[in-house]
């Protein structure tokens, strides 16, 4: 993603509406506080969306967390440079996880930018990293978190292990 800080503002916004019409419950921002758009002396804006899904038939519950870091690229614009998109779904032990982080490292070290978590059980790790597609927005990837949330979950040895 591209766009101007006023666009990152409208985005968060965005975000933070579609989260909310799926359901989430905010835990951050809680519900007295504002939507955060934060940017630090390097230029970079980031942000962080943490919510509890409904529980419905699953007692226990699940968290979606969103995080987005956004950096400069001149002429007053941004561009997506780091995402964090992650459900624990506590009711049935999974977790699922899309990163984008520390890219030249995970380039050097498996040839990718992105990369994918599972675990199921939760805190039982049989891969640290598995391959994964970019995710082009936030939007996309609550999404993606959402889906997994509704289907069945991922038998994590059918995804490709980076190691």
């Amino acid at each position: 993603m591209r766009a101007t800080y006023e666009e990152c503002e409208g985005y968060l916004a965005g975000v933070a509406q579609l989260m909310e019409r799926c359901g989430v419950v905010f835990t951050k921002p809680a519900p007295d506080e504002d939507l955060e758009l934060c940017e630090n002396d390097a230029g970079f804006l980031s942000f962080e969306l943490i919510g509890e899904l409904p529980e419905g038939d699953w007692p226990g519950g699940a968290t979606v967390e969103v995080r987005e870091e956004l950096g400069p690229i001149g002429d007053g614009r941004y561009r997506t440079s780091r995402y964090e998109y992650e459900l624990i779904d506590r009711a049935r032990d999974y977790r699922r996880a899309f990163h984008l982080h520390d890219p030249e490292w995970f380039e050097r070290e498996f040839l990718v930018v992105v990369h994918e978590h599972c675990e199921r059980p939760l805190n039982h790790v049989d891969c640290q990293h598995y391959a994964g597609a970019p995710i082009e927005d936030s939007y996309v990837g609550v999404m993606g978190l959402l889906d997994a949330w509704v289907a069945e979950p991922a038998d994590c040895g059918s995804l490709t292990c980076l190691g």
